[in-house]
């Protein structure tokens, strides 16, 4: 797989593209186990402005940096600075060490309505991210069960799926809390999915931008 360094693929993301995480919690390995993926986190690049800052769009029991249109720090849905997620992810594992971050560029940008995106980030902020075991049930559910979740919870995967689905890009055939984030990599056996992106890209973080 290749590889860029961030300040060369910062020119390059647009809304949509796809930032895939491999993950040091304990939670993390157990999803990567699970799934047989190195892949245990995932979200979404939005950048209103082409030449501006960009922001990740994801859920996560991470409340450590704060939401950029609500001004929070709950758990669940939340629109963040792409650097300071990349910066930040594990750095309160001590030994710290650091994350592997991909990328995936969404192949045809032109389809993503960047109303309905912003309608859809303000409709589900403040919905709680789920309890560790309640996601990995969840997951069953959906994945082996194809059962739908009654619970009003998001996984990481089950947002941008259904972000996906607000957008127009993805029919689901499964319920959207069987998502993982496997299925949104080059390995996913999701052909509607695995489609709408280019192949991976390693990002690497230069020294100045990683922790410590």
């Amino acid at each position: 797989m290749k590889s860029k360094l961030y300040s060369k693929l910062v020119k390059e993301f647009q809304t949509g593209d796809i930032i895939l995480f491999n993950g040091k919690y304990p939670i993390s390995k157990l999803v990567e186990e699970l799934e047989h993926s190195k892949w245990s986190h995932v979200g979404m690049v939005v950048r209103p402005d082409p030449e501006g800052e960009v922001y990740f769009f994801e859920s996560t029991a991470l409340t450590n940096l704060e939401d950029v249109l609500e001004h929070d720090h709950k758990t669940g849905p939340k629109l963040v600075k792409l650097i300071d997620r990349l910066k930040t992810y594990g750095a309160d594992l001590v030994p710290y060490v650091p994350p592997v971050y991909a990328v995936r560029s969404l192949k045809k940008h032109s389809a993503v309505n960047m109303d309905k995106l912003y309608t859809y980030i303000k409709e589900v902020h403040g919905i709680p991210n789920p309890s560790e075991w309640k996601m990995i049930e969840e997951v069953i559910e959906g994945r082996i069960f194809s059962i739908h979740s009654r619970s009003k919870d998001y996984t990481c995967s089950k947002l941008i799926g259904e972000t996906l689905e607000v957008l127009g890009l993805y029919k689901p055939k499964m319920p959207l809390n069987g998502l993982m984030p496997m299925d949104f990599s080059t390995d996913s056996h999701i052909k509607q999915l695995s489609a709408l992106w280019e192949e991976e890209i390693y990002i690497e973080l230069e020294k100045e931008e990683a922790v410590g």
